[in-house]
């Protein structure tokens, strides 16, 4: 997978119009590409900065964590290295799965020139591993001036929502990226959280390992 992942990175060029911020950022991610985190990461991301890189996002000083009153919404497309419409390979690649509710936005950053937003979250129940109290957990996307920056069309998560989250733990940075699109599932009322207890907790007892 590490020879896949790797050639996928080598894929990229970088425009001469891109800030240096963002090339230094594609070179960095270049160079780490030996690190266990950054490869797990990268499984599922890769194709998503390539495509962020192509529209020129992430430039300097733009990103923002307040919302605009009518931003412009810019859809980026994401690819996987694995079926991440099966539950089993999902729950498998997860560090974490839980159920939580938004408290509010914490903040936004750009490393490797992607966008992602951060969020605090109030862990209600855990399906795989063990997490307590008050989280973060961050997403792709994100507010960036006028522009509303979305992986396919996962929106941004609403503060007072719970949601099934599914995720790695991106240890440097103390927070839980979750996966877009299929990752962060808005819970909507008791029966439905029932059934997705049921769902991934079936799932986590079958799972298969991501390899």
């Amino acid at each position: 997978m590490s020879n896949k992942i790797h050639t996928e990175m080598n894929k990229i060029d970088i425009p001469r119009e891109l800030s240096k911020r963002s090339k230094a950022g594609v070179q960095k991610a270049k160079a780490e590409m030996g690190e266990s985190n950054r490869k797990k990461w990268f499984a599922f991301a890769a194709p998503g900065l390539v495509a962020m890189i192509a529209l020129g996002i992430a430039g300097p000083g733009l990103i923002s964590d307040q919302p605009p009153k009518n931003p412009v919404i810019q859809r980026i497309q994401t690819s996987y290295a694995f079926d991440v419409t099966d539950t089993k390979r999902l729950v498998g690649w997860a560090d974490h799965v839980f159920i939580g509710k938004v408290v509010e936005m914490s903040g936004s950053s750009d490393e490797y020139g992607l966008l992602e937003t951060q969020f605090k979250v109030e862990v209600a129940e855990n399906i795989k591993g063990e997490l307590q109290g008050k989280v973060t957990v961050n997403q792709q996307g994100g507010y960036e001036g006028k522009n509303l920056i979305l992986a396919e069309n996962d929106q941004l998560l609403k503060e007072g929502e719970s949601y099934l989250f599914i995720s790695w733990m991106n240890e440097e940075q103390n927070w839980h990226t979750v996966v877009p699109v299929y990752g962060d599932i808005m819970i909507e009322g008791d029966a439905h959280k029932e059934e997705m207890l049921n769902k991934y907790k079936k799932a986590y007892q079958e799972e298969i390992p991501f390899e």
